[in-house]
């Protein structure tokens, strides 16, 4: 794959990525409008919130990076799923710099390859919540979340 087709699948993934992570947190919610969602799922029987996840899970899946550290790490997309949830409750739950921080940890090579990683070198989990955080706002740069591993804590 060229250079320029590499770009153009990355912005396409990342423009897709975008749009999911919006249906499933969008950006500045109210009480109101999460009670109206709520209401409307009840009434539908179908949650946009949901299937918008069950459509992130695929994209992450489909990833080629994502994928070798799924294969790698022994991750399921159940994995993915439970990475996620925990990144949410434990301060990832939150809008950085354009990233829903605890979605895009899920979908992307460094820092899911950085969370497998460190768990299997038995990292505290609020080291690497902190270090996800650190990153995703932009203090540790892009290719520097797997050399924090190895330095000295």
């Amino acid at each position: 794959m060229g250079i320029v087709s590499r770009a153009f699948s990355s912005y396409r993934k990342s423009k897709q990525l975008r749009k999911l992570q919006l249906a499933i947190s969008p950006r500045n919610q109210s009480v109101a409008d999460l009670a109206s969602h709520v209401r409307a799922s009840v009434a539908s029987g179908v949650n946009p919130r949901d299937q918008a996840l069950v459509e992130y899970l695929d994209l992450c899946e489909r990833d080629a990076p994502v994928a070798q550290v799924m294969t790698e790490y022994q991750l399921s997309r159940a994995d993915l799923k439970n990475i996620y949830i925990e990144l949410m409750a434990n301060g990832l739950g939150q809008w950085i710099k354009g990233h829903y921080a605890a979605l895009s940890t899920i979908a992307y090579y460094e820092p899911l390859l950085y969370c497998a990683e460190s768990t299997k070198r038995g990292q505290s989990r609020l080291e690497t919540f902190h270090a996800l955080l650190s990153y995703w706002e932009g203090r540790v740069p892009q290719g520097g979340l797997l050399g924090s591993l190895n330095d000295p804590a």
